[in-house]
């Protein structure tokens, strides 16, 4: 802060103020910023972090009965959603089809799309362990209560939600 910045005294109790003085310390900060810092948040509210998962559109169909996807055989994904050399995905193979599903659930730019590669009943039974960002997941399972709700413990990679 500039010198013509006007001092301000609140009182603080000796016990804290020493605790906070050493903490800010060991962060590499003084407690003056982070008091400055306390004060922007509580009248600016505070800072909003966005993450390029935080843009991204999702979609989702009207109802689960729309997704008349193969429940077998295999299906070869158009370049749009997956542009690796191996475009094809044995639906039947669980394996096979959480990738197929994940896909197109994050990257389909439209709901008849979806419909014509998701099975509604292979979805239902993959959902636990399809592996999508929170927000996408929290979508799909707020429009359709038949999702099961639990899931499998491995979580989507952390480059797709903020870590604050």
């Amino acid at each position: 802060m500039s010198a013509g910045t006007p001092r301000r005294s609140v009182r603080i109790e000796d016990e804290l103020w020493n605790q906070a003085h050493a903490k800010a310390a060991r962060e590499g900060t003084t407690v003056a910023e982070r008091v400055r810092a306390g004060l922007r948040e509580y009248v600016h509210g505070p800072e909003i972090r966005h993450t390029i998962a935080d843009s991204l559109v999702y979609l989702v169909p009207g109802s689960l009965e729309d997704l008349k996807g193969p429940a077998s055989g295999t299906i070869e994904l158009p370049i749009h959603l997956d542009w690796g050399p191996e475009r094809r995905y044995d639906v039947a193979d669980d394996a096979s089809c959480r990738s197929l599903y994940q896909l197109t659930l994050q990257n389909s730019g439209s709901t008849e799309e979806m419909a014509e590669i998701i099975n509604a009943g292979r979805l239902v039974s993959l959902w636990p362990s399809i592996r999508l960002p929170e927000r996408c997941r929290q979508l799909w399972s707020d429009a359709f209560a038949q999702l099961p709700r639990h899931r499998e413990s491995k979580e989507h990679p952390a480059w797709t939600t903020l870590n604050a």
